[in-house]
């Protein structure tokens, strides 16, 4: 089994594309027979589809729509799309409750992604990274899980709720599209990531319908999904938890622990029982993510610094040198593709 073929999505992700394929007059039951995709697995829940199939969806369908597909896929996204963590969101006491939980359980939407938060002043910003494990996602399917987290919020919140900018990697395509109408905040186009910046004071805006109590129970369902469909790769499990919460400073392995439910006895004797440490995983967590904020001009090496939770840039700086032989100051000067390359060397 190829690592395209191990990784997989939600159906619920999947029906929204089918949704999105019948409002633009596209037989979803046709393409979905030509790929060997079964249909009737869309019925169901908690299934899932590989991610190789997945993307030959997106492929098929961007071929025979229009320019504004992605949009239509976004605006078919319900609770059920993101399966329990839509459910858990949609009780979420915030905004920003709501959008730390599809952080947390990005990989338990998708293999293929994985979500994180940044906080710096009165901005919140949310990045997102694919790994499908062959080609590259196609660029429309970056548009819409940015749009249907967007257009999710704001279906949580009851009010149109505009960011304050949006960030996409990929070039702007030679046809129109209603992105900027939809986002309502300029779009940059071939910038270092694909993020989404929001003002602090909309996310924490309380929501009038919030169950925080029926969210935390929620919550322990998406865990004991995640628990099995990480079976064997408790590593990434913690690597996970260590992305959603590095943002906001020191963590502690009794965080990390809590956060999985267990104790930290428990998670230290897990990650041993894969050849690894806490302490390893935390320092690949905060080289990866240290490259990722290096390229990010309006972030400066101080913030990178409390965002991996170092105490200081000194500390973080000698670290940096003693994992890659470079100081962060000399890698931040270089261009978005340096740094990447740079990374590339490094297997990050």
């Amino acid at each position: 089994m190829t690592e395209a073929e191990s990784k997989s999505g939600l159906t619920g992700w999947v029906l929204a594309i089918v949704r999105a394929m019948r409002a633009s007059g596209i037989d979803p039951d046709q393409v979905l027979s030509e790929i060997g995709m079964d249909p009737t697995r869309l019925e169901g829940g908690y299934g899932r589809y590989s991610q190789e199939q997945i993307s030959m969806l997106w492929r098929k369908a961007v071929a025979l729509s229009d320019a504004d597909f992605a949009l239509r896929v976004a605006a078919e996204v319900r609770p059920s799309t993101f399966h329990v963590v839509g459910y858990a969101m949609s009780c979420s006491a915030t905004l920003s409750r709501a959008l730390h939980r599809f952080a947390f359980y990005c990989r338990l939407i998708s293999d293929s992604a994985t979500a994180t938060l940044t906080e710096s002043g009165d901005q919140v910003t949310l990045s997102i990274f694919f790994d499908t494990g062959g080609e590259p996602p196609i660029y429309q399917t970056v548009d819409t899980v940015l749009a249907s987290v967007l257009g999710y919020l704001r279906w949580i919140a009851g009010i149109e709720i505009a960011p304050i900018s949006v960030s996409l990697a990929h070039p702007k395509p030679r046809r129109g599209d209603g992105l900027e109408a939809f986002f309502g905040c300029p779009v940059a186009y071939g910038q270092p990531e694909d993020s989404i910046v929001f003002a602090r004071a909309d996310l924490d805006r309380p929501i009038l319908v919030a169950d925080e109590e029926l969210a935390s129970l929620l919550d322990g369902v998406a865990n004991r999904y995640l628990e099995t469909r990480m079976a064997g790769r408790f590593a990434v499990r913690v690597r996970d938890a260590l992305i959603a919460r590095m943002p906001d400073g020191m963590v502690r392995k009794s965080d990390i622990a809590k956060s999985l439910h267990m104790t930290e006895r428990t998670l230290l004797r897990r990650l041993k029982d894969e050849g690894t440490t806490f302490s390893d995983v935390l320092d690949r967590v905060r080289l990866q993510l240290a490259f990722q904020y290096l390229k990010r001009s309006d972030l400066v090496i101080r913030d990178i610094a409390y965002m991996l939770g170092f105490s200081d840039e000194g500390t973080f700086s000698r670290a940096f040198k003693r994992w890659t032989g470079r100081r962060p100051s000399v890698v931040a000067q270089m261009k978005a593709d340096e740094i990447v390359e740079v990374a590339r060397g490094l297997d990050i």
